[in-house]
Parts: structure tokens; sequence; C-alpha cells
């Protein structure tokens, strides 16, 4: 029996894993991103929760051979296999992933290029950590306290960092989920925060496509100064100047595409995806009129703002040009490869950047009207909003059962927001907030032998049978991988990380993150097992190897997640926000109201979200007018036109 069990699920279980990380990862990452990194990134997400997975089963497994007074064999297929996912994870994470994520952000213009500006980048951070390990290792040494394996130094440095980082995670999340859940329960609380956060992000958008434009000038203007050679006589040239002109052909397309997506978000904005192919899948073209007025006006009309970015461009290409004769060889000498390279990466960080910031505020333009119509009752706007269909095209097979799904699927809708929404999301805030209760008790005597305050370990005295003891181990340990990730997923670092959906993150951030889940999955699990105090396990035995290692073996695990405490009380009292903000100089964000100077912010996020409130309604109606020309079959649910 164990062995056809511990091969199910080692078998079905990373395969279920990996074709659902496979499925949400391609809605978030860029159409762009090349098949290596996004299999990475899967790979990371897959290992990650299936650890996690596993790990009742092994729980069920140790408490099995306890009730039975039988010792867990010591070669199983399942110890096993934690060696192999502890050691792939390591590879995957401390060596493949860093080169991969410096290979994608680098500018160059070859694969070996990239490839070499990668792996300098990176040997600078191994060099540092070579060195710290260094030092530590003589300092034991010289002191005699160097005991246990390479192995058991490896899993003990690992996991001192996955504890740290989960420490400060979730004394975050323990806290933030709770009131996360009772947040969305109460619309009207929401608006506020959502109001004045909505005039910072648009005001960081306006800042991020100043520096698109300033960027993509900066290329136009070192461009400009050069003369071209087509790539159809490049046959005549050396290699290296092969090479360069290539570098040159690249910069210009990249310059071209950041033209394209500086227009797209200046003059049109962009589409935000409800459900695919839903009626309500409209554009709120957030960047319309704002740049209309700021970033294409001349600047003799508005003092202080910037020229639009084609006439920006066509007078310095003309002052370029007017400098040069023509025919005659350029002022200035040909920029070297590796300053192409920089304005290449330059280029892509901006283009990347006012993507981001487009994308975030767009995002939360629609989070606003949503919550403006539940707090106002509009349930119909809300399920329009939420991409509950309108109607039916009478081509295709089977139009009416079609209609007939749709409008099932308008009615749960309509159930959900009307009479279930606000009561599931009180519950389950409550259910959070006892959980982390029970968690962080647990944690408070987590050193002591005699006696401890951990409830959860109540449930794992004995074997209650297969199912009811992996559904019980399911829970709480969901629970903490969801406060400890809620930060993770949550988190925006400007100008490096943060995940934007509709395919706006950048497969840097996807394998970051990857990568981070990963490292973490094996810590969160052991502190797990230490708080149900369930002895035996197969993950515990290979995890404690460490415990030979001074001050990072067992006393580490048992003493250092008492701080957690101290961080829930910290945030619990608004305090851990503010030691954030003044420790990243405001860097970075969880994305749980972001405040904003001015005079009135609350009521110039009103007037924002309203103008496009207003801009999503004639959309509407435009797309009414289109759909009365194509013959379609209605549900019977009436459509109600948003709110407002």
């Amino acid at each position: 029996m164990d062995g056809s069990w511990a091969a199910a699920v080692l078998v079905c279980g990373p395969v279920l894993f990996a074709i659902l990380a496979a499925c949400v990862l391609s809605r978030f990452a860029d159409r762009d991103a090349s098949w290596l990194s996004f299999l990475t990134a899967v790979l990371g997400v897959t290992i990650a929760f299936s650890i996690v997975a596993v790990v009742p089963y092994d729980v069920w497994q140790a408490l099995a051979f306890q009730e039975e007074h039988e010792d867990q064999p010591t070669h199983s297929l399942l110890r096993s296999s934690w060696v192999a996912i502890y050691w792939s994870t390591a590879v995957l994470t401390y060596l493949f992933v860093p080169v991969l994520m410096e290979y994608e952000a680098s500018g160059d213009f070859s694969i070996g290029a990239r490839i070499r500006t990668s792996l300098r980048r990176n040997a600078v951070f191994y060099v540092a950590y070579g060195l710290i390990v260094g030092l530590l290792l003589l300092l034991l040494i010289l002191r005699g306290e160097v005991h246990g394996s390479l192995q058991s130094w490896s899993i003990a440095a690992s996991n001192a960092w996955g504890l740290l980082v989960l420490t400060v995670l979730m004394g975050f999340g323990l806290v933030a989920v709770p009131r996360h859940f009772w947040h969305l329960a109460n619309p009207s609380a929401q608006l506020r925060d959502l109001y004045i956060s909505a005039v910072a992000k648009d005001e960081i958008r306006l800042s991020r496509l100043f520096e698109l434009q300033d960027a993509v000038a900066s290329a136009r203007a070192e461009l400009s100064a050069h003369d071209l050679v087509d790539r159809e006589d490049l046959h005549g040239l050396s290699c290296s100047q092969q090479t360069a002109q290539l570098a040159f052909a690249t910069l210009c397309h990249t310059v071209e595409r950041c033209e394209e997506l500086h227009g797209q978000l200046t003059n049109r904005g962009i589409d935000f995806v409800c459900s695919p192919g839903s009626p309500s899948n409209v554009s709120l073209k957030a960047a319309a009129s704002r740049e209309d007025a700021s970033l294409t006006a001349s600047p003799s009309c508005h003092p202080g703002r910037p020229m639009s970015l084609s006439s920006r461009l066509d007078s310095d290409g003309s002052s370029r040009g007017s400098s040069r004769g023509g025919g005659q060889s350029p002022l200035h000498p040909p920029p070297s490869m590796q300053q192409l390279a920089q304005l290449h990466r330059s280029l892509k960080v901006a283009a990347l950047e006012a993507r981001r910031a487009s994308c975030c505020l767009d995002s939360h333009i629609q989070r606003c009207i949503l919550f403006e119509d539940l707090d106002r009752e509009h349930f119909k706007a809300a399920a329009d909003l939420l991409g509950a269909p309108r109607g039916v095209s009478s081509r295709g097979c089977f139009p009416r059962a079609r209609a007939g799904a749709n409008q099932f699927w308008r009615w749960l809708l309509l159930l959900w927001l009307r009479h279930l929404r606000v009561r599931v999301l009180n519950g389950l805030g409550h259910a959070c907030c006892l959980l982390s209760t029970a968690i962080v008790l647990g944690q408070l005597t987590m050193f002591l032998d005699r006696w401890n305050l951990s409830m959860l370990s109540l449930m794992f005295r004995r074997n209650l049978g297969p199912w009811l003891t992996q559904v019980l181990c399911v829970i709480p340990l969901s629970y903490m991988t969801y406060s400890a990730y809620f930060s993770i997923f949550r988190l925006k670092i400007s100008g490096w990380y943060g995940l934007y959906g509709n395919h706006n993150t950048d497969i840097g951030s996807l394998l970051w993150c990857a990568s981070i889940l990963a490292r973490l999955a094996a810590p969160l699990c052991y502190h797990f097992l230490l708080l149900i105090r369930v002895q035996g396990t197969s993950f515990q035995a290979f995890m404690g190897q460490m415990n030979v290692v001074p001050a990072l073996g067992e006393s580490f695990n048992q003493v250092f997640p008492c701080l957690v405490a101290l961080l829930c009380s910290c945030n619990i009292f608004n305090v851990y926000g503010r030691i954030m903000q003044c420790l990243t100089l405001g860097v970075i964000d969880f994305e749980l109201g972001a405040g904003a100077d001015g005079e009135d912010p609350l009521a110039d996020g009103k007037q924002l979200v309203e103008r496009e409130r207003r801009r999503l309604a004639e959309d509407f109606s435009m797309e009414m007018h289109e759909d009365r020309r194509s013959p379609l079959v209605f549900v019977s649910t009436p459509l109600a036109v948003p709110a407002g």
C-alpha cells in the first residue's frame, strides 16, 4: 500500500500542479517571453506546491507507522524523493534562475553576449556570498564548532534564510489576510483607500510615460547621430561591422516598438480583459483624455509639460540632420557595443515600467467601479463588469444551449453578489482570524517540550485514517502557505518586481516569484511539522540533518519563529507598514492602500473614477449599437448599463 500510494502522490500531484501552473502563469506572462524561461517558471511553481501537497501524505504515513509501532524504512520512495526534490530546487533557484533572469534583462544583441553579461553580473553576487560563507566557516573552524556534512550545512543555511523571510512575510500575512476578506465584504470602507491610491497610481503612470518618452528620444538622438547601413549591404563588411550594424537594426526595431507602445498608452490606453469573449470585455482607455491635453500638447500651451513624442523626435532628428551635411561622416564617434547594449536595456526597462503602471491603473479603476456598484447595490452592473454574458451569436453550434448556459452563469453571479458575497467573505475573515491566532500561539511555545499552546497539535495525536488526517493537515498548511505567499503575490517593487495580469508581467518577475516560492516551500513545511508536533516523517528525517549545525540548527527553528507574534502585533497597530515604508523609502508596496499628495486626493480620485466610468458607459453604448447590427440570441435577463 505504501509504495502504490507514494507513487500515485509523487507522480499525479506534480503533473496536476504543472498543468495548473502553466494555465495560470500564461495569463500573466508577457506574450514575447521565451519558452525556456516560461517553462522554468512553471517548474519552480510546480516544485513549490508539490512539496506542500506531499507533506499531508507524509504526516499520515508517520502517524500510521506510530500506531502500528513500526519504524519507517530508511530507504523508502518518499525519503529518496525528498532528497531529489531538495537538490533539484537548489540547482534551479540558486544557479539556473538567477542566470536566466539576468539573461532576459540583458540589453545585448547576441545570445553569447547575453550569456556573458548574465554570468558576469551573477559572479559578483556569488563571490560576495562565497566570501561571507568562507569567513563564517573559518571562524567556526577556529572555534572547533564545525560538525556535520556539506548537505547538513546546505540545508541549515537555506532553511535559516527561508525561515527569516517567512517570519517577515507571515508577520504581515497572518494579519493582512483576515483584514483582506473583511475589507472585501465592506465596499464603502474600501472605496476611500481606493480613491486616494487611484490618484497616486495615475501620477506614477504619467511619470512612467515621461520616462519612456525620454528614453525613446535619447535613443533616437543617438541613432540619428550616426549613419546606418542597411542589412542587405552587410555582406561586404567585416564581422565586427556586421555585428555593429545588426545591433543598430535591433535597436531601431526596439525604438519603433517603444514608440508604438507609447502611442497606445497615450492615445488609446490599455484594454483590460474581464473575461475572454464576454461582452464586458471593454476598454476603459484610461490614458485617452488625460494625455490628449498633457503629453501631446505643445509646451507653449501647457508650460511645464513635455512636448509630444513625435514632435520631440522630429525636432531631434531635424537638428541632427541639419548639423550634418548629406553624405558626410557623423560628427560623433560610433558608440561601442556596451553603450548600445545599455541603451537597449534602458529602453526595455522604460517600456516595461510604462506598461506596468498603465495596467496597474486600469485594473485599479475597474476595481473602483466594481466597488461603487456594490456599494450602491447595482448588482446587475457589477455582474456586467465581472463578465456576465449578454447574448449569444446565432452562428455556431447549439445557440440555445449556450444561451441557457450563459443565463445560468449570469444568475449565479447575481446570486453571489446579492446574497452570498458578504456572508462568505465575512465568514472567511473570521475563520482566517482563528487560524492566525492558533498559529501564533503555537509559535510562542514551540521551544517548550512539556506544555504548549498549539491547538493544531491536538488534531494529530493519533491516526484518524488516511483521508481525514490529510484533510485536517491540508487546511492549516494551506492557510500558512497562503498567508506567506499572499505578500509575494501582492508585492510591488518599483523597477524590479511585480505581478500584473493580462500578459503584462515580464518574465524576470515570474522567474523571481517561482524561485522564491520554491525556496520557501521546504522551510515552511518543516516549520509546520514542528508546529503540529508530529514526529517520524520522512521530511523531518531529511531536514533534521541540520540539527548538528551550531546556531542554525534545532534551536534556531524553535526560537526564531516567536518573532512572528511581535510582527503581527506591529501589523495590528499599523506599525508594520510604516516601518517597511521607512526602510525601503517607499520603493516596496504591498498594494494595501497607497497615499497621495495633494489638497484633496479623495475628491480627485472620485473625479478620476467618474471620468473613467463615463468612458466605460460610452464604450458600452457603442458595443450595443454594433451588436444590434448582428443577429443575436439574447438571454432573458436584460443588461444593466453601468451605474452612474
